[in-house]
């Protein structure tokens, strides 16, 4: 496993906590050898979590799209910097050169990134590890609704384990290392079959 991707806010104005453990992410994946795909940003965790992939030695590849690529909003230390017409594309690139993800805390956009990679795996599109950093619970009714999902029938309880919530970047570290594929209904012979 060699390119993980991050989601994670753009935004500045939260908690001193949240840097600090994106950081920490960040610095973990360059220690284990694992290069960064990200969004591009230089801002909020983007940009916090790159920042120590950068100070471990690690390789930052940011991919951006082209109405977002402007100083100030993109990272100027990434090793490669791919510029996408549109954020469809930033994602289709994202996901086609990442070998796993983690979402960090972040806004709509983080989670309709992370939602997408899980509909992927979903639907066999990849098979890679997805791990959300529930820092303090963050991500906590989140995972209620997928749980609501399970429980009324609009998802089958195996794909609980297409994802994995954790509550530190050293629990999302060990997570990677010994991810191995679980084995998943078929989504499309199960809408056949009923």
């Amino acid at each position: 496993m060699k390119n993980i991707c991050i989601f994670g806010a753009s935004r500045h104005c939260i908690a001193e906590k949240y840097f600090e453990s994106a950081h920490r992410m960040g610095v973990l994946l360059g220690e284990n050898g694992m290069d960064m795909v990200f969004g591009g940003g230089d801002h909020g965790l983007m940009g916090a979590a790159a920042r120590g992939v950068r100070e471990a030695g690690g390789r930052i590849v940011g991919v951006i799209p082209e109405k977002l690529n402007q100083p100030g909003i993109a990272f100027s230390e990434c090793d490669e910097l791919i510029v996408t017409p549109t954020m469809h594309t930033r994602k289709a690139a994202m996901e086609d050169m990442s070998d796993g993800f983690i979402g960090l805390p972040g806004g709509f956009g983080t989670v309709e990134e992370i939602m997408e990679v899980i509909t992927l795996k979903q639907l066999g599109y990849l098979d890679a590890p997805i791990v959300l950093l529930n820092q303090d619970g963050f991500f906590g009714p989140l995972l209620a609704q997928f749980t609501l999902c399970m429980e009324e029938s609009f998802a089958d309880r195996a794909y609980s384990h297409m994802y994995a919530a954790v509550a530190t970047p050293e629990e999302a570290m060990a997570y990677l290392l010994a991810y191995t594929p679980a084995a998943l209904p078929d989504k499309i012979k199960d809408v056949l079959q009923r």
